[in-house]
């Protein structure tokens, strides 16, 4: 994964952290071609960092 697609990933990311409830089927739906494995991936680590308490690294993933 390069680093243009890993900030599309994090821009997504914040745009429906961001967005109101109920627009985040629209954002994806216009976002299809950032949804793949990788995408993913992402979600997951930044997740998991926020569930071990590690807000700064969850937050460097979504740079």
């Amino acid at each position: 994964m390069n680093e243009q697609r890993l900030h599309a990933y994090n821009q997504l990311i914040q745009t429906l952290l961001d967005c109101p409830s109920g627009e985040e089927p629209e954002i994806l739906a216009a976002n299809t071609e950032l949804l793949d494995a990788d995408f993913v991936q992402v979600v997951a680590a930044a997740e998991h960092f926020a569930q071990q308490g590690e807000e700064n690294t969850a937050e460097f993933k979504q740079v």
